[in-house]
Parts: C-alpha cells; structure tokens; sequence
C-alpha cells in the first residue's frame, strides 16, 4: 500500500468520525438545553471539540507524509506536533472557561432543575457511536500503521468515556441529587483539560528532542550488538517526530577492514533496527575504528586538549617520496593507511620479485610512520 493509499484511507475514516461527532455535538447541546442536563451540554461541547482534531488529522494525514525537501530534510512530520500543541492548547482553554462557568453554577443559590429521560436516551446512543467509530478508526490505524490515527481512535474513546460519566450523573440526578449533574459537568470539564494537556507535553518532549526511554534503549543497544563486525557503539542519539523515531549512533569496526566493509557493517546496523522496531523510521550510523572511541574519550575537553589529526593521502605520499628515488617509488603499487591510537601504520604492496630491502631501510628512518610492512600480490 503507497503512501497515496494510506493518506485517502486516513482521511475517509476521519471525516466518518467528524461527522459522527458533529451530529452527536449539536444533538447533546440541545437536548442538554432543553431537557436541563448541564453535563450533556459540556459533553456536546467535547463532542464539537473532537472536530477540531478531526480536521487537524485530515490536514495532517494530507501533507505530513510528503517527501523531505530542501527546506524540510526529515520531513514534515514536525507539523504535526505543532498543530497538536495548537489544539492542546485551545482543549485547556475551553476546560478552564467551563470549570469556572459550572462551578459558579454549582456555588449559586439558583435551584437546579431536574435532567429529564431524553437526555438519557442521547447519552446512550453517544456511548455506542463513539465506540464503534473507535473500533473502525483503530482498525484503520493498525492496517496503514499509522500512530496518528490510532492516537485520535483513543480519543474519540475519550468521549465515550465521558458520555458514561454524564450517563451515570443522569441517572443520579433523576433519583433526587441534582447537584450531581453539575458535579459531573466539572468532572468532564476537567477530562477535556487533561486531554489537552497530554496533547501540549507529548509533544512539548517531542520538540525538545527528547531521548527514548532507558528500555527502548537496552533493546536497540542489543539489535546493534548482535550484528557481526560491531565490536562496540558509543553516541547513540534519538529523537521523535510523530512518533517516528530517528536514532544517530557511532558504531565501533576493527582498524583491520576495508572501507567497503565497515559500510556494510553500518548499512546491516541500520537495516536491522528499522525492521526490528516499528517506529524506527531512519538510522544515522557512523563508522569508528575501535581505538578512536579510547583516544577521544582522552580528551577532557576541546579546550584543554585539541584532538590531533594525523597526515593523510596526499601527505603521507609525499612523505615516502621524500625518503626514495623516483625508481624505488614506481616499485611501489599501492599503499594501504591504518590509524591506529593515533599512529599511522603502513602495508606497501610492491612489484613481485623485488628486493625492497633499501626501501624499507630508508622508510624506517621517518619517525612519521609507527609500523611499516611490505606485501607483493600472490596473482601478478
């Protein structure tokens, strides 16, 4: 299933659960007024809420899944999480007017009228059409592996939730407690503000770049691990962007191989953690030789110890030609460089059936090199 597929499948549930909670918005609020029931008009006003992160889900199940650009490389995921902080933000707003509003209610000497059976009957079928489109939702969400539309299932589940409370406050305040109506509209009240604020600091952390948790950590620290060749790791980062996971992580090879094969290496490390862990979306991985981790954990800082950089190349080229005559260097055909705990150890390979003792005589007098070896190749 592409990405095209996901997005329309998205969108068509969400507009179901959209207009599911319109219908039930305005039909809580005006049988609420008319049958006297406070709480069943709060619990409209949750229900209209819920079209507002309907909306904002469309919205985002429409671009978040564009293809990184030159202004946005990871993506554009992070709109999300500035539109959820959006929509938190405005779910604490309306809970703290309706608090107060009720509690003023609660606290006057107005006497309360008495919720009559209609409201009952509305509370009860807001019950079952909020967990049905929860069921359907989740379904959706699990089947194009989304975690958005999973995260919205649960909180249309919400309203169901809180159609139950004013169900029950109902029920009460028909035996005689009125103010049980009015209690219940703060309990739902304050619900909303608590739905709002777990929307603002989820992805409060998320903005902030917040790590995953230590057992997230021991798993992927195993799956690096168990890769063969990795002989250790050190600066394993991770950040979230709706709720997809990026991980950065150096990982340690031997000195001895080649290039290509540490690539390989980190190409495996890379490849396993996407497919073992779901929210994984990309893995940065960088390659180090084994010392290399010792020698920069030797340096406190980079003010009281720069860390030193050894000749390369071109450098180290220069350096053999400066010791040999233009003869002995076209004896040589090719010239392998390890770093090794800062020192640089050389494998020459020369022409077969040559005596490279003056060679190496010479060589061995630079005090750049700490180990010089020389090789011919068996198929010449």
């Amino acid at each position: 299933m592409n990405n095209i597929e996901k997005k329309n499948i998205a969108i068509k549930i969400t507009i179901y659960g959209s207009i599911i909670d319109l219908l039930l918005g305005i039909s809580k609020i005006i049988v609420g007024i008319f049958f006297f029931s406070q709480a069943l008009i709060i619990d409209g006003i949750h229900s209209l809420s819920d079209i507002i992160t309907d909306v904002f889900v469309i919205i985002v199940s429409k671009y978040s899944h564009d293809h990184p650009d030159d202004k946005h490389p990871y993506g554009h995921a992070r709109f999300e999480t500035v539109g959820t902080v959006i929509i938190g933000l405005l779910l604490i707003i309306v809970a703290v007017f309706l608090v107060k509003d009720n509690l003023d209610l609660y606290f006057s000497n107005v006497p309360a009228s008495l919720p009559q059976w209609p409201t009952i009957l509305i509370a009860i079928i807001s019950i079952i059409s909020k967990e049905w489109i929860y069921h359907k939702t989740v379904a959706v969400g699990k089947k194009i592996d989304s975690q958005l539309i999973i995260a919205n299932a649960w909180h249309s589940r919400s309203d169901a939730f809180s159609s139950i409370l004013v169900l029950i406050s109902l029920i009460f305040s028909m035996l005689g407690y009125a103010n049980m109506d009015i209690l219940m509209a703060i309990i739902v009240s304050v619900l909303i503000g608590k739905i709002g604020w777990d929307f603002v600091w989820k992805s409060i952390v998320e903005l902030v770049d917040t790590g995953l948790k230590k057992d997230e950590l021991v798993e992927i620290k195993k799956i690096i691990m168990s890769i063969h060749g990795v002989k250790g790791f050190h600066h394993l980062r991770s950040r979230q962007m709706a709720n997809k996971t990026f991980l950065d992580v150096n990982i340690e090879v031997s000195p001895k191989i080649s290039v290509s094969e540490g690539h390989e290496i980190a190409a495996w490390v890379s490849e396993k953690l996407i497919q073992l862990l779901p929210h994984v979306h990309d893995v940065t991985v960088h390659t180090d030789i084994e010392s290399e981790k010792i020698e920069r954990e030797s340096h406190v800082s980079e003010k009281e110890s720069e860390i030193k950089l050894l000749p390369l190349r071109d450098k180290i080229e220069q350096i053999v030609k400066s010791f040999l005559n233009a003869s002995e260097f076209d004896l040589i055909e090719e010239i392998y460089i390890h770093y090794l705990k800062g020192k640089i150890h050389l494998n020459i390979f020369i022409k077969k059936d040559t005596d490279f003792s003056s060679i190496e005589s010479k060589l061995k007098k630079s005090d750049h090199f700490e180990k010089i070896s020389f090789f011919t190749r068996l198929n010449q």
